[in-house]
């Protein structure tokens, strides 16, 4: 929706019910999105650039505000999608407007900085632990992830290291790109 401002981005609603009055003037019930910014504590590391939270305003405009349509994706549907378009956006949130709360209160989070995933930052997955890790947290640059064939973390490296020191071995990597450890208790 068009904003008072035309120096802003475009306002996003989704429409919950479209009217006209005896003089053929169309309204719509809206509900709106917030973009992190707009909300209390501001836009945070782990946002994405087209994040935005379902808020609990609601608001009556004048179908006249409508610029155009978007597509507000889930957090999980918009982590799939091979191209995100200008028109594309999602939310993993809801936002109460009056206090600040968010819906859920809590995120998972990933890394040893223990941030919640940021779907326009990279990320590498250790092979070994299955945990996903940022490249400038484990001293490697965005360049040198994006040619990685493998990854395994600092923590599991230390722990094959040991094992070896044991006499027990992690095997090769076999062609499969499969990778088989041998734990003994």
């Amino acid at each position: 929706m068009r904003p008072p401002d035309n120096g802003k981005p475009p306002y996003v609603a989704r429409v919950e019910k479209i009217e006209s009055d005896s003089r053929n003037n169309v309204k719509v019930r809206v509900r709106w999105y917030y973009r992190p910014e707009e909300s209390l504590g501001g836009r945070r590391q782990f946002h994405g650039a087209k994040e935005l939270f379902l808020s609990d305003h609601y608001d009556v405009q004048s179908a006249q505000t409508i610029e155009g349509k978007c597509i507000v994706h889930s957090f999980k549907n918009y982590s799939k999608l091979e191209n995100v378009g200008a028109e594309d956006y999602f939310c993993r949130f809801e936002y109460k407007a009056v206090t600040g709360a968010f819906t859920p209160d809590r995120v998972a989070v990933y890394c040893k900085c223990e941030m919640p995933y940021n779907p326009d930052d990279l990320m590498v997955q250790c092979e070994v632990c299955k945990d996903w890790y940022h490249p400038a947290c484990v001293d490697m640059t965005i360049e040198e992830a994006k040619m990685l064939d493998h990854f395994v973390c600092f923590e599991c490296t230390e722990d094959d290291a040991k094992r070896s020191q044991n006499g027990f071995h992690s095997s090769p990597v076999s062609d499969s790109d499969e990778k088989v450890m041998l734990f003994l208790d």
